[in-house]
Formats: C-alpha cells, sequence, structure tokens
C-alpha cells in the first residue's frame, strides 16, 4: 500500500464514539454499478444459510470470481446485473437479503481497515487492536440522522470484537504470501488448480448448519498443509474432474 494511500485512509478515519449524520432511503443507488461486492467466506455462509443455499450453489447462482492483483488470492464478488449493473440481490430496489447482507453492504458509509506500523503487516500482528474505521462520502441517502460508528455497528450485529474478520484477514496474508511464492515455481495450469481448490475450501465447503468459524480455522490449516504438497493436490483435482 502507498504512502498517499495510508493518508487517505488516515483522513477518513473516525473513532468509534465520533458522530456521522447518515439516513438511508432505500433508494438502492448504493447497489448500482456494483461489481465490487467483495464477499468473505462469513458473508457467503450467512447469506446462503438465510436463503436455504449450500454455499456452493449460492456461489453458482450469484456469484463471480477473479484473482487479486495484490494479494494473488481467489476473490469472489456477488454478480450484477442490467445497464445499470446493479447487484444480483437487488429486487425492486431493496437488498433481498438485508437482514444477513454482506459486511461490507452493512457497514455502509463505514468500512473497516487493518492500521499497521511501516513494515509491520504480517499474519501475527493482526489483532482487533488493529481495526480501523472510516466513513465514505455516501452519495445517496440524507443527513437526517445522527449516529456514533459504534451505535451503527451494533445495529447491524457487526461485533466490535470481530474474531472471524481477524481470521480472515490472518488468513489472507498467509495465503497470499504463499501464493506469491508459488507462483515463482509452478506453471499456469498448476496455479489454476491450486486456486480452484482453494476458492473451494476456502469459500464453499461448509455446513451452515454447524458454526462457522472452528470449520473456517479446520479449512485454514488444512489448505496450507495441501500448499507443501502440490502433487496431492493435482491429485485431488484430477480425481474432483
Amino acid at each position: 500500500m502507498s504512502i498517499d494511500t495510508f493518508r487517505d485512509l488516515e483522513s477518513m478515519t473516525i473513532g468509534l464514539d465520533d458522530t456521522f449524520k447518515f439516513h438511508c432511503d432505500q433508494c438502492g443507488k448504493c447497489c448500482t454499478h456494483r461489481e465490487d461486492i467483495i464477499l468473505s467466506p462469513m458473508d457467503i455462509f450467512k447469506v446462503a444459510k438465510e436463503l436455504k443455499m449450500t454455499p456452493v450453489e449460492f456461489y453458482h447462482e450469484y456469484c463471480v470470481f477473479n484473482i487479486g492483483e495484490h494479494t494473488r488470492m481467489p476473490i469472489v464478488r456477488l454478480a450484477s446485473e442490467g445497464k445499470d449493473t446493479h447487484c444480483v440481490l437487488l429486487k425492486n430496489h431493496r437488498c433481498s437479503v438485508h437482514k444477513v447482507k454482506p459486511a461490507v453492504c452493512a457497514m455502509f458509509p463505514l468500512g473497516r481497515y487493518m492500521s499497521f506500523e511501516k513494515d509491520d503487516y504480517n499474519a501475527e500482528s493482526i489483532d482487533t487492536s488493529k481495526v480501523k474505521y472510516l466513513l465514505q462520502p455516501p452519495e445517496c441517502g440524507d443527513e437526517s440522522e445522527t449516529h456514533t460508528v459504534r451505535e451503527w455497528l451494533s445495529g447491524f450485529d457487526i461485533k466490535l470484537e470481530d474474531e472471524a474478520f481477524v481470521q480472515w484477514q490472518k488468513a489472507i496474508s498467509r495465503f497470499s504470501n504463499k501464493f506469491k511464492e508459488l507462483e515463482k515455481k509452478q506453471d499456469m495450469l498448476t496455479m489454476m488448480e491450486i486456486w480452484f481448490v482453494v476458492r473451494v475450501s476456502l469459500y464453499l465447503q461448509y455446513d451452515t448448519s454447524k458454526e462457522f468459524l472452528p470449520q473456517f480455522n479446520y479449512n485454514v490449516e488444512n489448505l496450507l498443509k495441501l500448499l507443501d504438497d502440490i502433487p496431492k493436490l493435482k491429485r485431488m483435482v484430477r480425481h474432483a474432474g
């Protein structure tokens, strides 16, 4: 991340008990011209459960993916449709999964990021104390309500001590480093097989009748071991095919 990017984040940062003015008038504008709604495994788990689908079914019906330019991670996004490229979950100008909408949507106009000192970004240094919040300038709604960050988050059941978010950030750091090492050694076909296995195991291999976090942590550790045994991973892909 560049120095300018850090400065931009710092200028937008807002404290937990700081106030901001915003009222959502449910116009649906923030859900249009959107091809950037990135989902975490937790988001997929919650929305799939609400829709009484498996994560795999939800992914195939509502999602697309790409490989992150900087992280080299498989990134899952909500698909868009129509001339205005609105979110595929937007129905009649309303979010069809409002109760469990993805965290990035529920927090709007707030966002969150991990704050680190220079050269201090690594999986071991990630914890809840590094989570910071920022206020994005909204292009919809009005300023008829005043909120604190703390109150706004609680209204959408977003925990300040969000262990799932922290574990996800740790996983991104660990896998990103691994992928960058593998890309130096493996051909593109092998990397495509690796990304396929990681996408399925990290985002989709969950039982929604059970708790999310233990399953997530189990998947992460198993995947990291598997990435140290590429021949085994390739056999798995051939068997699945």
